[in-house]
């Protein structure tokens, strides 16, 4: 049977001597995986059209077991983001999380339009971009993904209380899943500080489109913070 799917390509793993497993997540279909036979030979027509990140129209034959890669048609390349080694970096990082906590074949229409905007926002980036506004981007998503995912951050009200957040000292609690006031964390282990910028920077993610994301300043401190706190989070989920 033939099956079409829109998709973004994930990773790919070489098999046999020519073949490969190529990794995607489709609108259609959540993430799946397809072999692309005879990709590995010179003459071969797939392979310019199967790279990682590439955003494609995919045709795959299937009875039964991963199906074969029929065709492939290339809507973007991203082809910036492909040139900037910063942002390349950044999202062979999210992808690796994608898989970790995405299981095959669960539709997501969100997920895959949040991770399509992702893309085209580093794409967007110039090489002058620095290292602390690739990273916002780069946290934005991982915030709004896994809010997606089911994983709401409280982070307007403690989780614990429900009082209000302390105005100089506050903490996150990866086991309750949000900020704990001063009075509710300071007897409490195993929890990470967290300022009230990255509390409001964290608020405009959820509030705003990944796109706009790139008109928000932030310093490094800031960046370090946010990304240890989605980091450790992630490891607790998983």
């Amino acid at each position: 049977m033939e099956y079409k799917y829109t998709g973004i390509i994930l990773n790919k793993k070489d098999i046999g001597e020519t073949d490969r497993i190529y990794s995607f997540y489709t609108l259609e279909q959540g993430k799946i995986s397809a072999i692309a036979r005879g990709v590995r030979k010179a003459q071969s027509k797939l392979a310019g059209h199967l790279e990682n990140f590439y955003l494609i129209d995919l045709t795959v034959m299937k009875n039964k077991g991963l199906g074969n890669i029929a065709s492939s048609i290339v809507e973007n390349n991203f082809k910036n983001l492909r040139s900037n080694l910063s942002c390349l970096e950044k999202v062979f990082k999210v992808t690796r999380t994608l898989n970790r906590l995405i299981n095959d074949q669960e539709k997501d229409a969100d997920v895959f339009f949040l991770f399509l905007d992702y893309l085209n926002s580093l794409d967007k980036m110039n090489d002058n971009t620095n290292e602390v506004q690739i990273n916002l981007i780069t946290q934005g998503f991982i915030f709004k993904f896994l809010d997606a995912l089911g994983y709401k951050i409280e982070i307007n009200r403690c989780v614990k209380c429900g009082g209000k957040l302390s105005k100089n000292r506050n903490f996150f609690d990866c086991n309750c899943g949000g900020a704990v006031c001063e009075a509710c964390g300071s007897n409490v282990g195993n929890i990470l500080p967290i300022s009230n910028n990255s509390i409001k920077i964290i608020r405009i993610f959820f509030q705003n489109k990944i796109g706009n994301l790139s008109k928000l300043k932030i310093n490094h401190k800031e960046s370090k913070e946010l990304s240890h706190i989605s980091r450790t989070f992630i490891k607790w989920i998983c």
